[in-house]
């Protein structure tokens, strides 16, 4: 296995390199929403493109680099970290601009915000999967924007309650693959906070701030939806 380094550490060089890529590519995108709503269709194309190799480069690189003899860790290379889950909901939503996609994406997006600010796990800017967790999460967290710009889309009261029950699915299936796997999918092993307690507590915890992470977050996206237009 190529050795790539230690993860990075919270407010490191990387994870400088990290945000300030982040607020680039934001200023560039909020300063020209005229521009990109009148480019919507080759803008979409390039994103998915984006997304694609993206994913590519994700899977790629467990298959080359971090798996086990046999080419693949079920325990690691599996599309089951939210921001993977985030990354086939992109693809899924600009090819249906489908609504109830978008609500999943949008609020399961906030999660990334936490995850971009206080990386767990993640790789510095020289491993390509440290190269995969800034473009995944730089197009997961400006995609709900991009909808709302290029078509229209907005969050609504109650769509925190209509994508908690998606959350508690989603919970289980990653919970359910740790066990078969010995892996860490949404960090319930290896946890980044309340290392000591139960299991059950610590889904209850994870349930609850959930919901008033999506309350918050459709409180967010309802007050920035007029300012796009």
């Amino acid at each position: 296995m190529a050795d790539y380094g230690e993860y990075i550490g919270i407010f490191s060089i990387d994870h400088l390199i990290y945000i300030f890529g982040l607020i680039v590519v934001a200023a560039a995108f909020f300063s020209n929403t005229s521009r990109v709503k009148d480019r919507r269709r080759t803008i979409t194309v390039v994103i998915l493109i984006v997304i694609l190799l993206q994913q590519l480069l994700l899977y790629g690189s467990y298959y080359f680099i971090v798996g086990d003899e046999t080419g693949f860790d079920a325990s690691v290379s599996l599309p089951l970290h939210i921001s993977r889950i985030n990354s086939l909901l992109g693809i899924l939503y600009l090819l249906t601009r489908n609504a109830a996609v978008f609500r999943v994406l949008a609020l399961f997006a906030l999660f990334a915000w936490l995850s971009f600010l206080y990386p767990s796990q993640v790789y510095g800017v020289t491993h390509p999967i440290g190269i995969s967790f800034f473009i995944n999460h730089v197009v997961t967290l400006l995609l709900p924007f991009y909808g709302m710009v290029a078509y229209g889309k907005e969050i609504k009261t109650g769509d925190s309650l209509k994508v908690l029950p998606w959350f508690v699915v989603y919970l289980a299936v990653a919970y359910v693959t740790n066990m078969l796997t010995g892996g860490n999918y949404f960090y319930l092993q290896d946890r980044p906070v309340f290392e000591g307690i139960s299991d059950a507590a610590y889904i209850a915890a994870s349930i609850l701030f959930a919901y008033v992470l999506f309350k918050a977050g459709e409180l967010m996206y309802r007050k920035v939806r007029p300012l796009l237009d």
